[in-house]
């Protein structure tokens, strides 16, 4: 699936390729522009599917490049171009993993060209500037290999720029990490490039009353589904969690899964609907199953092949249609004759449900009922059906419900609407996050750092055993560090590079941070809320007490140990509300 098959194919078709600004391209045409105030080299990185290729496809153009030229699928290109108030030469590397043997333009091989493009970064005022596509990874091996002043020192640049640290000689380079850009902001452009492509509108001109886009079309069923803002909003909400939790999903990725949720089928070749498939699935009454809501997750593919596909892995960390509450299952399974249960029953589940879907969910239904037992070896088909309607559940719940069935209570994360609405929302809009959340977070790490079931949330307590080790209670009080600003102690929550941040601050010039994504938040509320710190995640109860070893190793450097000469030390208990207090033991010289 590469740029330039996807161009060549929508020639040969006939078809407008789906097609969307990318967020860094202003800036790269900018860059390449004769106001422009500096000349200089220009390097696209990032994952296989960022949209590097398309980038230079685009620059390409923009410098006046001819398109049949860039048709034939070379590794590099040149062409002159007025840049930062004069002509220049601008070489174009579109692929730096195919730049193997032979010569590339003026340059007779690899290393030369290479070379060439190292000392125009170094340049102040070159009369040759590059443009460079490369996975992060293959970009640093490359550079490695060479044996040359101006290659090693172009190496050591290039990393300080994709680690994020600024460098004395990078005002020569723009250096564009695709892997930066939000998921969720690629979703975003990937949406609206689709769904408001005009061949769905010429699809509704020419559907078939039995067929393709007719009444009972899966394919338009998905389409009109994904338009949908409510669907829309709990699907980003999804990408933005993944972009909280580390988890980058390049452009390619997003393609792939709107193309499965418009059209995955388990029941067609390749698991995904052609046009020839619909009249053949809706005169089978089959056409229900292809469920837009299981599609998210891949439900329509095999095992093998959903476990292989990066993105499906990714949404499969939520577990959602596997985690559940008792109220969530009594409305699917006593909602339909329950009073009580009606309303959310009429919502969740038969609004907008195929009548051949609420059939099979009454008999599955029913037979569960009547023997939970399975006939045959592995689960009660009710149980498959149940989750797939969990999974709906997730996307259908409006705003209005919320407050009384919340989505999240359908994922492993719990916490995770609140992690958006109560922490990184505030944070973007104010830079304050409500009392309340950073009490929480001061209780779970105060019950991660002593091991005990301590209950202040108004001071940090930092506390070691007799072996000063993490593990275990820790009872040996070091210091207590006050929530609210005191001197010149605070603990806090900010946002650095759009990712929250848990801040103590020790004093007016030193302070550690821990990085609060998606996982960490979940462990500390959950912590605070009674759970024990090693039944969620035994990594992040790891990092929690590397944190705190930080913060020891800190004040440390901050506050001189007291010279009393003999040794005192301050031991940590608890009352019977959890509250600590600390006895002061004074061992005397003998």
């Amino acid at each position: 699936m590469y740029d330039e098959h996807i161009q060549r194919s929508a020639r040969r078709l006939g078809v407008r390729p789906i097609t969307f600004p990318h967020p860094v391209e202003p800036q790269l045409l900018r860059q390449l522009s004769s106001e422009t105030e500096r000349a200089r080299c220009i390097v696209l990185t990032g994952t296989a599917g960022d949209g590097k290729s398309r980038l230079c496809a685009h620059a390409w153009t923009a410098i006046g490049g001819n398109e049949q030229v860039w048709a034939a699928d070379q590794v590099y290109y040149e062409s002159s171009a007025m840049i930062a108030g004069r002509e220049r030469i601008v070489g174009v590397v579109r692929d730096l993993t195919k730049l193997r043997g032979g010569s590339f333009g003026p340059y007779q091989d690899r290393d030369t060209l290479l070379l060439a493009i190292s000392q125009s970064i170094l340049a102040d005022d070159p009369d040759r500037i590059f443009i460079v596509a490369a996975n992060d990874g293959q970009l640093m091996e490359t550079w490695r290999r060479l044996a040359n002043p101006d290659a090693e020192r172009t190496h050591a640049l290039l990393e300080n720029l994709l680690v994020g640290e600024r460098d004395p000689m990078s005002d020569g380079v723009a250096f564009h990490n695709l892997s930066a850009v939000p998921g969720a902001q690629i979703l975003d452009l990937v949406l609206g490039a689709v769904l408001d492509h005009e061949g769905w509108q010429a699809s509704y001109q020419e559907s078939v009353e039995t067929g393709f886009f007719g009444p009972d079309c899966p394919l338009r069923r998905n389409y009109e589904t994904l338009r949908q803002p409510l669907f829309q909003r709990r699907l980003r909400d999804l990408f933005e969690l993944l972009d909280h939790s580390g988890l980058h999903v390049p452009i390619r990725r997003v393609l792939l899964l709107v193309a499965n949720i418009l059209l995955g089928h388990p029941g067609v070749k390749d698991r995904l609907m052609t046009p020839g498939d619909v009249a053949h699935l809706v005169a089978d009454g089959m056409a229900h199953r292809s469920d837009v809501f299981d599609n998210v997750f891949g439900e329509n593919l095999t095992q093998a092949r959903r476990e292989g596909l990066e993105i499906m892995e990714f949404l499969s960390r939520f577990g959602i249609g596997n985690e559940t509450t008792n109220r969530i299952d009594n409305i699917l399974l006593f909602g339909s004759e329950d009073e009580a249960l009606r309303r959310y029953f009429d919502i969740l589940v038969e609004q907008d449900a195929s009548p051949r879907r609420l059939a099979e969910l009454r008999t599955a239904r029913a037979a569960y009922l009547e023997s939970p037992d399975s006939d045959a070896e592995g689960p009660h088909p009710f149980l498959t059906t149940i989750a797939a309607q969990r999974r709906a559940m997730f996307f259908r719940i409006p705003e209005d419900l919320i407050e009384d069935l919340s989505p999240w209570d359908l994922s492993v994360f719990s916490r995770a609407g609140e992690y958006l609405d109560q922490l990184v929302a505030p944070l973007r809009e104010s830079g304050r996050v409500p009392r309340r959340i950073i009490a929480r977070l001061v209780n779970g790490l105060n019950r991660v750092f002593t091991g005990m079931l301590v209950t202040t949330d108004r001071e940090l307590l930092l506390a070691t055993n007799l072996s000063y080790s993490g593990s275990g209670v820790s009872q040996l009080l070091e210091e207590r560090l006050s929530v609210a600003p005191k001197r010149h102690e605070r603990i806090d929550v900010a946002l650095e590079n759009d990712q929250p941040v848990l801040v103590v601050q020790l004093d007016h010039a030193l302070q550690c941070s821990l990085s609060l994504d998606l996982v960490r938040y979940e462990f500390l509320m959950r912590v605070a809320a009674g759970a024990l710190p090693g039944s969620f995640s035994r990594e992040c109860h790891e990092d929690i007490l590397a944190f705190k070893s930080a913060i020891l190793a800190a004040l440390e450097r901050v506050r001189p140990a007291e010279n009393h000469g003999d040794l005192v030390f301050k031991l940590l208990t608890l009352n019977a509300a959890g509250e600590p207090a600390d006895e002061v033991i004074e061992v005397m010289d003998a």
